[in-house]
């Protein structure tokens, strides 16, 4: 009888923790980049505009193979993380966000993403990447 009352109780901490989650939208995802990008990289309206539209399309197609994922259970299916696929979309990314910033501005960003790799390196439990 203590075990299914331990079990229940785990089972309930887990979905309220989970429930606690923030659940960010493409839409939150996109203005929380766009702004590091224009807070960093001192961009203009227009540049703002376009980086923002452009991040706004990745993020729907992120969540969308997050959702393949997560219906394919995770387990490898047709959805399944491709570490290939992830750098060569990031590959696209850094060159579109270079064709709109102007080379001081690019040289900002990258310095962003080398600050932003360190921090999740000492945060995030790795190592910062070389």
């Amino acid at each position: 009888m203590k075990k299914i009352i331990l079990a229940a109780l785990v089972m309930l901490t887990s979905v309220a923790a989970m429930a606690q989650m923030p659940q960010f939208t493409p839409e939150d995802m996109a203005t929380r980049q766009a702004t590091q990008i224009k807070e960093a990289c001192k961009i203009n309206d227009d540049q703002y505009k376009a980086i923002y539209t452009y991040l706004l399309d990745q993020s729907k197609k992120m969540m969308a193979q997050m959702d393949s994922i997560r219906n394919a259970g995770g387990n490898g299916g047709p959805g399944a993380f491709n570490r290939e696929a992830m750098q060569k979309r990031q590959e696209e990314q850094t060159a579109k966000i270079k064709s709109i910033l102007t080379p001081e501005q690019f040289t900002a960003y990258e310095e962003m993403l080398k600050k932003q790799r360190e921090h999740r390196g000492q945060f995030g439990g790795g190592r910062p990447r070389q």
